[in-house]
């Protein structure tokens, strides 16, 4: 089965599509879970969010080495098998060691951490990668929730609506 990449928290999968599972995801998130063996979870796509993850089959079609940066990363419900969101990079990290996250969680999902948790997984993973040094974000001033998530997750805020979250750099190690 061609799973990709995965990340796992206490409550949840996190899943690296690969290029192959993308294309089913653009095609209707049920022909997805179903090859990855998902119960359905009655989601589809909206119309933005599947021209996103189209952006991204495009994207990673231009850059044949970008896996699993230039994928969607689904984010699935172990107590049920079902998929609940989802979070991407942007592209690549660039020349300074900065990438870029967007996410989200169905709404009936959301106030209950999963997006935390999702994220914070996602991040350190990123952030554990060479060269990766600042993972960004960029949610609208009114947009509350995703603010919170952001600041539990660790990010700062560097503007109106950007906020990053950086590596912490190694301790120094002195000689005893």
């Amino acid at each position: 089965m061609d799973m990709g990449m995965e990340l796992e928290t206490s409550r949840l999968r996190i899943l690296a599509l690969s290029r192959s599972n993308l294309k089913s995801l653009i095609t209707g998130t049920p022909v997805l879970e179903k090859k990855l063996g998902l119960n359905p979870s009655g989601l589809e796509l909206d119309e933005h969010t599947r021209e996103a993850m189209a952006y991204l089959d495009d994207l990673a079609g231009k850059i044949p080495d970008s896996y699993p940066w230039i994928t969607n990363w689904q984010i699935i419900l172990k107590e049920g098998n079902f998929s609940i969101g989802s979070a991407c990079f942007m592209n690549v990290p660039d020349d300074v060691g900065e990438v870029e996250i967007g996410y989200g969680i169905h709404p009936d999902f959301q106030n209950r951490g999963y997006m935390t948790e999702a994220l914070n997984a996602i991040c350190r993973w990123a952030l554990s990668q060479p060269g990766v040094r600042t993972v960004a974000g960029e949610t609208e001033p009114g947009n509350l929730p995703s603010r919170r998530v952001l600041e539990k997750c660790g990010f700062f805020a560097c503007g109106e609506t950007r906020f990053l979250r950086r590596a912490v750099p190694a301790s120094p190690v002195f000689p005893s």
